[in-house]
């Protein structure tokens, strides 16, 4: 199988938006207290901001013209303040791939374009945040050398 991987354009938005909602239905299943279920799960103003941005890019595959994972990537500087070194990182904001196209290798090459962006804008890191209740993205960014930063701790008030 031919995968291509390029930016997207904003005639891609309707077609990145059902795997989207793919990830977005897996958060729903795992934090229900944190996601409600829709299908209006992509803004399409964040979706053509951060492909217009000279600071973003959306990635995507396509197999025979068909999206099947995407990406979605934004610089950052952190806050220019005397108690943090002032570096610039690239986050992660969204990355999937259609379920019928998983563990063929797509999530690597997705993350290798990553890395290749981080470099192309001078940044020192890229950085992404993960559920706890999502055992196989850990494992996949794990695998892709990543480590944990920090942590986000919560307490249920109730």
């Amino acid at each position: 199988m031919e995968y291509k991987i390029r930016e997207a354009t904003l005639d891609d938005y309707v077609n990145v938006k059902p795997i989207h909602k793919e990830v977005h239905n897996l958060h729903v299943k795992g934090r229900p207290d944190k996601y409600n279920p829709t299908n209006n799960t992509l803004d399409k103003e964040y979706y053509e901001e951060l492909v217009n941005s000279e600071e973003g890019k959306v990635y995507i595959i396509e197999e025979d013209n068909e999206i099947i994972a995407f990406t979605f990537l934004r610089r950052n500087d952190t806050p220019n303040r005397d108690t943090v070194v002032q570096q610039s990182y690239v986050f992660m904001e969204d990355f999937g791939v259609n379920q019928n196209f998983r563990e063929k290798g797509l999530g690597r090459l997705l993350f290798d374009k990553a890395i290749e962006f981080t470099k192309e804008v001078g940044a020192e890191s890229l950085e992404l945040g993960v559920w706890e209740f999502n055992d196989t993205a850990i494992t996949f960014y794990e695998a892709m050398g990543m480590k944990t930063q920090a942590r986000k701790m919560e307490i249920k008030i109730s």
